[in-house]
């Protein structure tokens, strides 16, 4: 298992050694080939992980044409929260973009471990609340920012989102047509 995860869980909360040991003894490590899928459409989310490597795309599937909605990178969470948490199936699906690695947990375990170590509670409170700002400012962006500002701010503070993926999952991504991100990309070059 990556050590990353517990210094990811560790900026969360504070586990001592001996909490970590028996949170940690419950995780289960998947491998994912490039274009598998952690997720699809229709499918329930038993699991939250946390990608070790590689990296994701989250999207809806609209008659045959695809809708990024989002991306999951090393060092940071995956799943369906919605669907993990009610216990529906999924309206959108997850794939890998590339050879990937991720720490999972079944939803029925941390439920149980949170009567066991409290501070699990806690801790997934925590993630949710930093998922939910995240959420909520990618979607405000859409009615505060200009296209070319939200690809500013791809670019500022996703840098390796724009390095590993095709050009059309990045327009798609800030809502916009390949060629639409061509001239934007075109206007900041001449700038």
């Amino acid at each position: 298992m990556n050590d990353n995860i517990k210094a990811v869980l560790t900026d969360f909360v504070n586990l001592t050694e001996e909490e970590w040991l028996v949170f940690s003894k419950l995780f289960v490590t998947k491998h994912y080939k490039k274009g598998d899928y952690f997720l699809k459409e229709k499918d329930y989310c038993d699991y939250v992980g946390f990608v070790d490597k590689g990296f994701f795309n989250f999207f809806y599937l609209v008659k045959g044409v695809h809708h990024i909605r989002g991306f999951f990178s090393q060092n940071s969470f995956i799943s369906n929260y919605p669907c993990f948490l009610l216990k529906n199936k999924s309206k959108f699906y997850i794939q890998a973009l590339d050879d990937s690695t991720v720490t999972l947990i079944h939803r029925d375990v941390l439920f149980l471990l949170y009567k066991q170590l409290p501070k699990t509670q806690e801790l997934s409170r925590k993630i949710v609340e930093n998922l939910y700002l995240e959420v909520s400012e990618k979607y405000e962006s859409f009615f505060l920012k200009t296209p070319e500002e939200r690809y500013l701010n791809l670019l500022a503070s996703e840098p390796k989102v724009i390095e590993k993926i095709p050009q059309y999952m990045i327009a798609s991504y800030l809502g916009l047509t390949p060629e639409g991100l061509s001239r934007i990309k075109n206007r900041i070059a001449k700038k």
